[in-house]
């Protein structure tokens, strides 16, 4: 269906995001440029959500070295230890900037699974990700040269030379926002699962977006399985922070058994990927025993989860409390550089939804925020001295939009089947194709283009499970062959998938 195109403005830069990677970036720009930030729902982004805090290493005994050596190790030797290292470097100062913007942490960091020493800053006890956005929110606000737009992305509009506006679905329509410099900060991909942690919207539209637009996406099969959702309630579920392990919450079957230290010496603070494959492997159901904290201790610093469960109906001051893992974190995505730029010209990437190549096979812990909030300065650096073409007065003047598409169901159902935490082959190999073949539905056009996107992305990252055919991190094979690891799987729009070598 052809859809008229209404320009609406020009930019200096537009945002698309409304977490904490888009409002640093926002933040961080010089006070002369003209900006937009499109946010698809405010104060509905998983960094709203994040329990967890920022992780820096900002005293002794703790140093940049340490943090960089636990990152590495979670990431399953797939995180490029350059990106590492500079966003280890930055922590502090990030800390600092959110000191700065009104951010209040606590007096002592604490201790999260895959973490040697205790770097963990939160604020607002398990809610650091509601007080620092409620304090990022405050400052967007007063920006007289920011306009924040309600509106999903629909496509990367480009050029020859680069980025020419952006589209997006506003009031129904389809509005053009002329610009040179786009920030995509649009989150992942987990609400293509069923049992998540994330907003139900994070289905990956910024990646295929840029995807479509020709940018380079890759390491599309890591996705991070939160072990400790709470299996209390239906998705998005909600989290119990991996901070209450680091205080001394143990994970127990039904007969009370510690399990993990079967799996894996570290037990409850070995990192995520593996917790959660061995409560995956583990018969029967877990549970989150945090009797063995303080009690006062336990409502003082972690209030929103002994409030969530008393209002599902369990007491985690009496009572362990069922658990389960759920989809929580993308770490593939659009590939970047240093300063989150693509491939494209004018085409930027920050935080969940950009493949900086911090996280590797698995995240560790805690560093999500701090590497939104490291790029999205770095981002912005960039952005103020960076020169683009000027494309702004070429523009589509309709905007093709498809009525049918696969169910989200149907998708969620491809997803949960082939590729949970453990996979294998033929399954993935079955489902690629079934999915493929599958029937669509006719629906809104707006909602056929997510779910036609959803769905793009859905099949590469099938493709990308069923070609790393060993286990590394998050992506486990029950049918794993030999092989070197070191490669990323990436995709470009109009060619194959291709293999290339992480680091020379």
């Amino acid at each position: 269906m052809q859809i008229r195109v209404t320009s609406d403005d020009s930019f200096d830069v537009v945002i698309v995001g409304a977490g904490i990677a888009a409002t640093t970036v926002a933040l961080s720009l010089p006070a002369n440029l003209r900006i937009a930030v499109v946010a698809q729902s405010r104060g509905i982004t998983s960094s709203h959500w994040a329990k967890g805090g920022v992780a820096a290493a900002c005293q002794p005994p703790d140093d940049a070295d340490q943090h960089i050596a636990d990152t590495l190790q979670a990431g399953g030797g797939l995180s490029d230890p350059i990106s590492v290292g500079l966003m280890i470097r930055e922590a502090p100062a990030a800390i600092a900037f959110l000191s700065d913007l009104g951010v209040t942490f606590e007096g002592l960091p604490g201790r999260e699974a895959g973490h040697a020493l205790p770097r963990i800053w939160h604020a607002n006890g398990d809610a650091t990700g509601a007080a620092i956005m409620s304090a990022l929110e405050k400052k967007i606000l007063s920006k007289t040269n920011l306009v924040v737009l309600t509106g999903s992305l629909i496509e990367i509009a480009t050029s020859n030379t680069g980025v020419s506006g952006v589209l997006i679905e506003k009031d129904n329509s389809v509005a053009l926002l002329r610009t040179s410099k786009v920030v995509l900060a649009t989150g992942g991909a987990t609400g293509l699962w069923s049992y998540h942690t994330s907003p139900p919207t994070n289905l990956g539209l910024g990646i295929v977006a840029a995807y479509r637009a020709g940018a380079i996406v890759g390491d599309l099969e890591f996705t991070q399985f939160h072990p400790t959702a709470i299996a209390l309630s239906a998705s998005p579920l909600v989290l119990a922070t991996e901070a209450l392990r680091g205080a001394g919450a143990w994970i127990v079957d039904e007969d009370g058994k510690r399990f993990l230290f079967d799996y894996d010496p570290a037990g409850e603070l070995a990192t995520r990927d593996k917790v959660s494959l061995a409560i995956s492997r583990h018969s029967g159901q877990a549970y989150l025993d945090t009797r063995p904290i303080d009690e006062c201790e336990l409502t003082a610093k972690f209030p929103s989860f002994v409030n969530a469960c008393r209002e599902m109906g369990f007491d985690p001051i009496s009572t362990p409390v069922p658990i389960r893992p759920a989809a929580h974190y993308t770490m593939g995505g659009i590939v970047t550089g240093t300063y989150g730029e693509t491939n494209i010209a004018g085409l930027y990437a920050v935080g969940e939804c950009a493949n900086s190549g911090v996280h590797g096979a698995n995240r560790l812990a805690s560093n999500s925020l701090l590497e939104g909030v490291v790029f999205g300065r770095r981002a912005a650096l960039h952005l103020a001295s960076a020169s683009f073409p000027d494309n702004a007065t070429a523009h589509p003047s309709s905007c093709s939009l498809p009525t049918r598409a696969t169910s989200l169901s149907r998708l969620m159902h491809s997803v949960d089947t082939a590729l949970g935490i453990e996979r294998e082959g033929s399954t993935i190999k079955t489902t690629r194709e079934a999915l493929a073949a599958d029937e669509t539905e006719d629906m809104d056009p707006f909602l056929a283009h997510r779910y036609v996107a959803a769905s793009e992305l859905v099949t590469m990252m099938l493709e990308a499970a069923e070609s790393r055919v060993g286990s590394v991190g998050s992506h486990t094979r029950s049918d794993q062959q030999p092989e070197d690891t070191l490669y990323r799987l990436q995709f470009l729009h109009g060619s194959k998938a291709q293999r290339v070598r992480r680091f020379s």
